[in-house]
């Protein structure tokens, strides 16, 4: 989606959430209170009409009430004087007081005399019906202080009031009781809501299966009324009062909301409109001008076109931006251009051959040199298999090279031939190379090695020249020498001039260190000839104090276990300085050796109890020749170590003992694993063990 309608639609929605927001707002604030209010009115008037029908009652109330404590009547009861009758019980009091009839009763509840207007408003005597009717309703049991209420009889409805017939002292006995009753017709119910200004209906209750109620109503509401059920003298369902719902206030619920809505919808639309109108004024329409250019600038392919604006807020901001990352491009672009101009050079000059291999293996780009190595040229070697230049190969190499991983990366030397069938050796260096397309390619370096092989074939075989010249050599000497020492040992016998028997010990002392310094030189010659390798430090130790065990002497190596990279003769090293230590030590009875790490460094410290070696000797004792012996042990043992880089001191004190502290270079020592310890055999790799004899 582009980011114009993106806009567009996010304002949309938000203005759609605060739209429904506040239409929610108004349901639940404004129609919500509307709705309580009406129905709070609805309850007032409700009780207003329910009050007025109470008040109809406490009006019959009264007027009973009245009647009954009057004296008139009260000698009526006793005497039955006619003209009471004529002068009280006539159509106009019925009329005045508007009531429906009068009943007086005797205290045997029976009817003595009444009156009651029909529906022709005709003043009739009581009908048999309001006898049964009144003979059903708790009435002529009057309390003292009377009855009143609401009764039914055939769905019509009546107030009713009844009272004691007394004195006007309110003092009996009684008499009887008087009934007065008013009938609720529409007259009266149209009257009512005249007064309470509501459309008010007073019906019957039909429903019988109602629960008995009390004296207060109960109310309910239906679609468009609401309701009020008031009970009769007996508690049951007997009247029910509704009031039209006021359409008044719900009317102006209903159309306050669809003025929001219209006032919301119609806000909504002047604003996207406006926002519309604005965005694609200020940003969108100037991010697609700098769209434009950058497109064109891009289509040119030239890094030297620039973006023209004058803006000063955040867009031309972003426009200096570009232009900046385009010079940025522009200036890479041109170091790019002249690094691969040099490299371009380089390769072309260099002396080894360069080659660069796809990911189908075969040769996409070579050198002159690597065309120079293998007699042939550079079209010919694009589009040709690595592996398949060193397919050629001397019979007697050929199962060295079938196990070669040509392809594989790191460093491999291949005996091969050349396109003319010269027979060459080659050093390959192969590494990953990622390619422009995103796939795997390799980058080959392949130097002819050739004149360093044949070198090294000449060296070897002079060293086995002068090896076996200096083996015949030695034996010569060796044999010459032995027939000089037993001649020596002749003349000593039977030599009988004890002047001569000095110069005969001296020949003989001569003879000895001459086979001392062949035995040297025997030794001497094995340094260096073979290749350095890694050897197990504590392991070595423990070879060379087996070849000098002596009865008496402790051997302890501690320490951390480390392999350091020296010549082959480290073994004879190491024994040379133990024997050192039993020929010169003067009763040595410890030799302790142990390893700890100084700055990059490895230090190699060997200890014993002897006398130690004076502040003169220190550095003279590894010079040749010096010594109390041939003086060649400590030489040799400087020389071997210097092979490999390694350096020995004597550092202890004269009188106390002498130390030894072999210093190992970075580079040629590595720690050995606690692993790789535990997994040993004890006996080959005896550790922090003591040897007593």
């Amino acid at each position: 989606m582009r980011l114009y309608a993106q806009t567009i639609l996010i304002i949309g929605v938000s203005i759609l959430a605060i739209a429904v927001i506040l239409i929610v707002a108004f349901e639940f604030t404004v129609m919500g209170s509307l709705s309580d209010l009406e129905q709070q009115y609805a309850s007032e008037d409700l009780q207003r009409a329910e009050n007025s029908l109470y008040g109809e009652e406490s009006r019959l109330s009264t007027i009973s009430q009245d009647w009954g404590v009057w004296d008139d009547t009260y000698a009526y009861m006793v005497s039955g004087n006619p003209e009471y009758i004529s002068s009280n019980l006539v159509q106009s009091s019925l009329r005045g007081m508007n009531l429906y009839s009068i009943t007086l009763y005797n205290l045997n509840n029976t009817l003595v005399n009444g009156i009651c207007i029909s529906q022709n408003n005709i003043t009739d005597p009581i009908p048999e019906y309001i006898g049964k009717l009144l003979q059903t309703y708790p009435l002529l049991s009057a309390s003292p202080g009377g009855i009143q209420g609401i009764i039914v009889e055939n769905q019509t409805p009546y107030a009713v009031a009844s009272h004691p017939i007394l004195n006007s002292m309110t003092q009996g006995p009684s008499r009887g009781t008087i009934v007065i009753l008013s009938r609720l017709d529409n007259d009266k119910i149209n009257e009512l809501s005249h007064n309470l200004l509501q459309n008010i209906s007073v019906t019957p209750v039909l429903d019988t299966n109602l629960e008995s109620l009390s004296r207060s109503s109960q109310e309910k509401s239906t679609d468009n009324a609401y309701e009020s059920v008031i009970a009769d003298i007996k508690g049951q369902p007997a009247l029910s009062i509704e009031i039209i719902k006021r359409e008044d206030l719900n009317r102006g619920g209903i159309y306050s909301r669809i003025f929001l809505i219209a006032s919301l919808l119609l806000l909504t639309i002047i604003f996207m409109c406006l926002a519309s109108w604005l965005l694609n004024r200020i940003i969108i329409s100037p991010l697609q001008d700098l769209n434009r250019d950058l497109i064109s600038i891009g289509n040119s392919g030239l890094l030297s076109g620039r973006i023209k604006t004058k803006r000063n807020d955040e867009i031309g901001d972003l426009a200096g931006s570009i232009n900046n990352m385009i010079s940025s491009l522009e200036q890479a672009q041109q170091e790019r251009i002249s690094s691969e101009h040099r490299l371009s050079r380089l390769v072309e000059l260099v002396e080894e051959g360069i080659c660069l291999i796809g990911p189908d293996n075969l040769i996409w780009f070579s050198n002159p040199a690597l065309a120079e190595i293998f007699e042939t040229t550079s079209y010919e070697l694009t589009g040709r298999r690595l592996d398949l230049l060193f397919s050629l190969h001397n019979s007697e190499d050929k199962s060295t090279s079938e196990h070669t991983p040509i392809m594989e990366p790191g460093h491999h030397e291949i005996h091969t031939r050349t396109k003319s069938g010269k027979d060459i050796w080659v050093r390959i260096a192969l590494a990953p190379y990622p390619l422009e397309t995103g796939k795997q390619g390799y980058l080959c370096v392949i130097s002819d090695v050739s004149q360093y092989r044949n070198a090294e074939r000449e060296l070897l075989l002079s060293n086995k020249k002068l090896s076996l010249l200096g083996s015949m050599t030695r034996h010569d000497i060796v044999n010459q020498l032995t027939t000089i020492r037993g001649m020596l040992g002749l003349i000593r016998r039977k030599n009988i001039d004890t002047s001569l028997t000095q110069l005969i010990r001296s020949a003989e002392e001569a003879s000895e260190k001459i086979n001392k310094h062949i035995e040297f030189s025997k030794e001497y010659q094995k340094a260096g000839i073979e290749e350095p390798r890694w050897q197990d430090l504590r392991t070595v130790w423990n070879l060379a104090y087996a070849m000098s065990r002596r009865k008496g002497l402790t051997f302890s190596v501690t320490g951390e276990n480390y392999e350091i990279y020296a010549d082959q003769l480290l073994q004879k090293v190491f024994y040379n300085l133990i024997e050192n230590s039993l020929k010169h030590g003067e009763d040595v009875f410890y030799i302790t050796v142990s390893t700890r790490q100084h700055n990059s460094d490895l230090l190699i410290i060997y200890e014993d109890d002897g006398g130690g070696v004076p502040e003169t000797m220190k550095d003279r004792i590894f010079e040749r020749g010096v010594g109390t012996g041939t003086g060649w042990g400590l030489f040799f043992a400087k020389e071997v170590l210097g092979l490999t880089g390694m350096d020995i001191k004597e550092s202890g004190t004269y009188g106390i003992g002498a130390e030894f502290i072999i210093t190992v270079p970075e580079g040629i020592f590595r720690s050995l694993q606690d692993s790789d310890q535990s997994d040993s055999d004890p006996e080959d790799n005896p550790g922090n063990e003591e040897h007593n004899n």
